[in-house]
């Protein structure tokens, strides 16, 4: 957050590299990694962290954690190639499975290749298993062994708020676990869960359960024959994007969804374009930093069983991991109003830039005034107060690059630049797009 004090640094980068410009650094992941490792060390529990690709695809990041000696979760046939290229040019290896494939479709070729390199394929289905037999048979008798885990999906009626399209039940994963036991093709080395949580499920305890449960499926699969070495608990581990809880609180009591305002705003209260409803949102406030809250996650009793059973805990908190590792700037080309009188600022960049699956990113974003960053000395002042809506590039009327509407208290006007704090995870790459032929945002590591 120091860039935002520099503004002369800022007006350089985005001469230098254009608008957008996404801004990142590597050293907070560092410290990230060694927080979670500290905690697992106290608790007497073996950890192996996976860093997932999905979340920012910066091969620097794969370098960093190939230097930390973790490990890295891929999820297509380019993010297996491009981090075992990494992999081999490296000097330092993580021990064991050092590559996951936890792709949501896979397909041969993706099977065939994780194979090839004793990658770990994550079986999510009954059809992802006869693909992976079918890539065996034609392999041949000399195919090296496949090693997998099954994805387990929990059960609706102990976790009854936790749809999920991914994974198996535990009877049908057991199911497939004992059709292959007599297949000395493949190797069942792991059980794998992750789930989407909404803001009341990032309570410890809620992920102290879910492992509970998983702990009984690797008994059930171990009972199989099958040599189950560890219990993967995929991500949901909380960052905290905000300071001040009050302000978190109420927000979300205002933008909560009722069947009196049909899940929109009420009338009065135009928090977002439209009366666009926030349905779907991550937590940006948390009690608890994400060491903090694996911490509570591994009570005695839960480190217990899971040493009692000689399992190494495996997760991959790509969100955690890149908490505080990079910004997006983009510079203001237009301020005009709308019909309505609301002043739209017109930004150089895209919604796809920094976006995910959700409905909005609710971190506000921190405006440079250029005059800051201007050499000569300008006889331009701060305008007055002012509220407006972001919009971006693409040629559609929904192009609102953030759904909410912001009060500026010192105004904003073309020339100055926008820094959107802790975009590394996930909001920089996940959704980006060349539509309109648009270059893609740079990547800076400073």
């Amino acid at each position: 957050m120091q860039l935002a004090a520099e503004a002369d640094q800022v007006k350089q980068l985005i001469e230098f590299h254009g608008s957008p410009v996404n801004v990142l650094s590597a050293d907070p992941m560092r410290s990230n990694i060694a927080d979670l490792q500290k905690v697992a060390e106290r608790a007497n529990v073996l950890l192996h962290i996976h860093f997932a690709r999905k979340a920012n695809k910066c091969a620097e990041f794969v370098r960093t954690g190939l230097l930390e000696s973790i490990g890295f979760d891929v999820a297509s046939d380019s993010e297996l190639e491009e981090t075992l290229d990494e992999l081999h040019g490296s000097p330092q290896h993580p021990s064991k499975d050092p590559i996951l494939c936890t792709a949501a479709v896979k397909p041969a070729s993706l099977i065939r290749s994780c194979v090839l390199n004793d990658v770990v394929l994550v079986i999510d289905n009954e059809d992802e298993l006869a693909t992976l037999r079918e890539t065996l048979a034609d392999l041949g008798p000399t195919a090296p062994k496949a090693r997998i885990a099954f994805r387990l999906q929990h059960c609706p009626n102990k976790f009854p708020g936790l749809p999920s399209r991914f994974g198996m039940p535990a009877d049908e994963l057991t199911l497939l676990a004992k059709s292959i036991g007599g297949d000395a093709r493949i190797q069942v080395v792991g059980i794998h869960f992750h789930v989407h949580r909404s803001h009341e499920q990032f309570a410890p305890s809620f992920t102290t359960s879910l492992i509970e449960e998983a702990l009984h499926v690797v008994d059930r699969v171990r009972g199989l024959g099958h040599t189950v070495a560890w219990l993967d608990i995929g991500g949901g581990f909380p960052v905290n994007y905000l300071r001040d809880q009050m302000q978190w609180k109420r927000f979300f009591t205002k933008a909560l969804a009722s069947v009196e305002t049909n899940g929109r705003f009420a009338s009065d209260r135009k928090l977002t374009w439209n009366q666009r409803p926030l349905a779907d949102i991550d937590p940006a406030w948390q009690p608890l930093s994400a060491a903090n809250w694996f911490r509570a996650v591994l009570t005695p009793s839960l480190s217990y069983e899971i040493n009692r059973r000689e399992l190494i805990l495996k997760c991959e908190p790509g969100r955690a991991l890149l908490d505080g590792c990079g910004v997006t700037v983009a510079e203001v080309l237009f301020v005009k109003r709308d019909r309505n009188q609301d002043h739209l600022i017109g930004l150089m960049m895209n919604s796809s830039q920094c976006r995910t699956t959700r409905d909005d990113f609710l971190v506000d974003p921190i405006v440079i005034s250029a005059s800051k960053a201007s050499a000569e000395q300008t006889k331009k002042t701060d305008h007055a107060e002012m509220e407006g809506y972001f919009v971006g590039g693409y040629c559609t009327e929904s192009e609102y690059l953030m759904q909410r509407k912001f009060r500026f208290p010192n105004g904003i006007s073309r020339g100055d630049f926008v820094l959107i704090p802790n975009t590394a995870a996930y909001q920089m790459h996940f959704a980006e797009s060349r539509a309109h032929q648009m270059p893609l945002a740079e990547n800076v590591f400073i």
